[in-house]
């Protein structure tokens, strides 16, 4: 079983929910990592289909999207996806944003078959697991894949504005994108055994010039 699955098994688990999904996200076109049973599949797929739904929207805002209760007819959002999500047999959805810092990397989906908010536990279990999830996906598959998975949850440094600002200014210097950047203060970090935010102030305060793999 993969780590991806492996997380939204447990996300299942601790949340309390019915079904997990892990979605990427690049550009415009959206992908499923993983999903735990066939309903979290086919509510990706609608919203790919419609170009609507709380997975593209958690993304695109980089905010949680909670709904409790998909029927509830004061909520006018997702008119294609909530009447075909229902039919589907969800009946809450929980959205939370897979990313590090500004960088959008996909989406962690719940859904359950009953109507109900996620406790205050439960909600910071998910989020939680969306931050393991954005280390997994930036990770990549490399041998050291495992090893570098539990330095990066532990490293909570990646959090910090100076990595944010290294990002941008690395993406500057080096002509990468946002993912690129991040990937080599990560790749960085790991391979010396630093804190990525060290790396990052490094960085900004011109000790430190990354070179491209």
């Amino acid at each position: 079983m993969s780590r991806a699955r492996r997380l939204c098994d447990l996300c299942v688990e601790t949340a309390g929910v019915t079904g997990s999904t892990l979605g990427i996200t690049g550009g415009e076109h959206r992908s499923t990592v993983c999903a735990t049973d066939e309903v979290s599949d086919r509510l990706e797929d609608l919203q790919l289909t419609f170009s609507e739904g709380p997975s593209v929207d958690a993304v695109r805002d980089g905010v949680a999207v909670l709904i409790p209760d998909l029927s509830d007819a004061l909520d006018s959002r997702w008119p294609w996806y909530r009447e075909a999500a229902l039919e589907a047999g969800a009946r809450a959805v929980f959205v939370f944003p897979v990313q590090v810092g500004a960088i959008r990397l996909g989406s962690l989906a719940l859904y359950r078959t009953s109507t109900g908010a996620l406790g205050a536990d439960q909600a910071k279990d998910a989020r939680t697991l969306a931050d393991a999830a954005a280390v997994l996906l930036s990770v990549g598959t490399g041998a050291d894949t495992a090893e570098a998975f539990v330095w990066a949850m532990d490293d909570r440094s990646r959090f910090r504005a100076e990595v944010h600002q290294a990002v941008g200014s690395t993406m500057v210097e080096l002509d990468v994108d946002a993912k690129q950047a991040f990937a080599l203060l990560r790749a960085h970090a790991f391979t010396t055994g630093r804190p990525i935010a060290e790396v990052a102030a490094d960085i900004m305060a011109k000790r430190l010039r990354l070179e491209p793999d």
